[in-house]
């Protein structure tokens, strides 16, 4: 299965991980989202004679005199030997450390692990360069995994971008806020980043490599039965459909349960082993799945597809996102620009536009009842800035574009995960990776952060939302999953 995203700040190993680096100082230039953490049967490695030269190169170029010490890097590897640093540990961000970063991300004559003989998409593997005797020299660096896992005991403080605005979360005491982790149910360690809730209100969620039914009093392990789990087995995005069908992308393909009984949809079917994200489209009856190979689109158990081939404004088959709104308008989004298909099929490239969404790919969208649209933004080759012009866009009723960012308005980070446009309170709910869960009143104009250090949810980190029909709100977080009930 393919599985390659874009740096919404996502680990995946033996079991899954959610977005999160594995040191503190975070560069935001790599496109990915989902990877494993030094996996494979045989492990991601360098060419040991092209580094020395990298080390020659870094030697030469530094005055290492008197100086002593060590850093360490997060570097992704992908299939085709190329590399990028995704974190390092230098808070100080010398200028050694800087060099660094440049020739790793310059190097590619990495070597891509491989599991089951198949090259892994993305793998992130540890590099520690040690200054000593006026020398640097490098080396991989294996991961702990035990030790990693205890990581997840101790939440990070949240980042707030926005130190301008004054977060008064005066409605926070209208909330119930409950979680569950393993310190208080039979849920795993670990992180989560996928959530969906059916009909009857019960929710499926999923932590490391596992899959819970929760039926409002209890979770319920409930694994998928008919395909072989293998090493590196994990469940990625999910959704149910208009028919209760319970849909799951997994790394072994497709699945869908329903009436009690898992389905697997074979590739060769379908036309995909995998896929970013699905989504359900209630008014139309379909369901998307958003691929590599482009977006396939499920309805009345027809399967089809979107691609370069019968979509050419489509500017890649890439597919990362994609949504209809209540006037059967077709939103998609890819790393390359994104699309708008009218309900007369009028397409709008935004890239050949003036637009908020130029230069930007939409990967999340929510609609208000009476048609605003709200976006989440992820902007194409953001290089490394840390809070980059993403923020939030709004297209109103009226066709009117704003943009909400650190800079103009209260949203604490310009990052954010998803998003859902609560219609009972009128209230636009935003998941981020870094700050919690964001509270926005567009009528009022406030805005408020909730997270571990305000409130009983246990951590910053929170990637899916969804909402039952009695109003709840549920996440998933890298500490358990959590549910808001109004008081």
């Amino acid at each position: 299965m393919k599985i390659k995203f874009l740096t919404l700040f996502i680990i995946c190993f033996f079991f899954k991980l959610s977005a999160q680096n594995i040191f503190p100082v975070k560069l935001e230039n790599c496109k990915t989202d989902r990877f494993c953490l030094d996996c494979g049967d045989i492990k991601a490695a360098y060419n040991e004679e092209k580094f020395s030269k990298l080390e020659s190169r870094l030697n030469e170029s530094l005055n290492l005199n008197k100086i002593s010490g060590a850093v360490k890097f997060q570097v992704l590897v992908d299939s085709k030997g190329n590399g990028c640093v995704l974190s390092h540990n230098d808070t100080s961000n010398s200028f050694i450390t800087s060099k660094i970063v440049k020739e790793l991300n310059d190097f590619d004559d990495w070597i891509p692990a491989i599991s089951n003989d198949k090259k892994e998409e993305k793998v992130s593997i540890t590099l520690v360069f040690v200054i000593k005797d006026g020398k640097i020299t490098g080396r991989i660096e294996r991961v702990d995994l035990k030790s990693f896992k205890k990581s997840f005991d101790a939440p990070q403080k949240p980042e707030i971008y926005n130190t301008s605005y004054v977060y008064k979360n005066d409605n926070l005491k209208n909330y119930n806020i409950k979680f569950w982790n393993k310190s208080n149910s039979n849920l795993s360690t670990g992180s989560s980043d996928h959530l969906a809730i059916n009909k009857n209100d019960n929710v499926w969620y999923e932590v490391n490599e596992e899959l819970f039914f929760y039926d409002g009093v209890k979770f319920k392990n409930s694994e998928q039965d008919i395909i072989p789990v293998g090493k590196y087995f994990a469940y990625f995005d999910m959704a149910v459909d208009n028919e209760n069908t319970y849909w799951v992308s997994t790394t072994k393909g497709i699945l869908s349960f329903k009436d009690g009984k898992w389905k697997y949809h074979l590739p060769a079917e379908i036309g995909i082993d995998g896929c970013y994200h699905i989504i359900n489209n209630p008014k139309s009856g379909e369901v998307f799945f958003c691929a590599d190979e482009g977006l396939m689109i499920l309805k009345d158990g027809n399967w089809k597809i979107l691609n370069q081939k019968n979509l050419p404004e489509l500017p890649v088959n890439e597919v990362y996102y994609a949504k209809k709104d209540s006037k059967n308008r077709l939103w998609i989004g890819t790393f390359k620009g994104s699309l708008l298909i009218d309900e007369n099929g009028k397409v709008t490239e935004f890239e050949k536009t003036k637009s908020i969404l130029k230069g930007r790919c939409i990967t999340s969208m929510t609609e208000d009842a009476k048609g605003n649209l709200y976006f989440g933004l992820y902007k194409n080759d953001k290089g490394t800035e840390m809070n980059s012009d993403e923020g939030i866009g709004v297209l109103s009723i009226n066709g009117v574009w704003t943009k909400y960012t650190t800079e103009n308005s209260g949203i604490p980070a310009n990052h954010t995960s998803n998003m859902l446009y609560d219609n009972k309170e009128n209230i636009l709910w935003i998941t981020s990776s870094s700050c919690g869960l964001i509270r926005f009143d567009p009528i009022n104009n406030v805005w408020e952060n909730y997270n571990n250090s305000n409130s009983n949810i246990p951590t910053s980190y929170i990637e899916d939302i969804d909402q039952d029909s009695k109003g709840n709100i549920f996440l998933a977080t890298r500490y358990g999953m959590v549910k808001i009930e109004k008081k």
